[in-house]
């Protein structure tokens, strides 16, 4: 289940998917949660209401980048072209964008499928 997460040519059964799935969800909570903190520490969030609003800010631009980079670099390893694998790529950041990793990450897990 949580085996080649970081081979993006690797075709993936579903089982494999939710792994992936799981494995990345974490992997963008932990990383975007820990950059938030960074951040906010070096330019000197003291407001605990304007750092938690930074906090998430970094955290759905975290979750979005993440999920254009990831979703292109399967359509690139595996070599898939046509609008429509372009077009659920670029939903997983539009999806980002309103549910951070939860709702992004179900296109780019579908692409890993393919």
């Amino acid at each position: 289940m949580f085996n080649n997460l970081t081979d993006f040519s690797y075709k993936r059964n579903f089982k494999e998917a939710m792994g992936f799935y799981i494995f990345w969800l974490v992997f963008i909570l932990v990383v975007g949660g820990l950059l938030a903190i960074v951040l906010s520490i070096i330019i000197g969030q003291t407001d605990k209401e304007a750092a938690r609003e930074f906090g998430f800010k970094v955290g759905v631009a975290m979750a979005i980048l993440t999920n254009l980079a990831i979703s292109f670099l399967i359509l690139r390893k595996k070599n898939l072209r046509g609008i429509s694998y372009i077009f659920l790529a670029l939903l997983s950041g539009v999806l980002a964008s309103v549910g951070g990793g939860l709702l992004g990450l179900i296109p780019t897990a579908y692409l890993s499928t393919k």
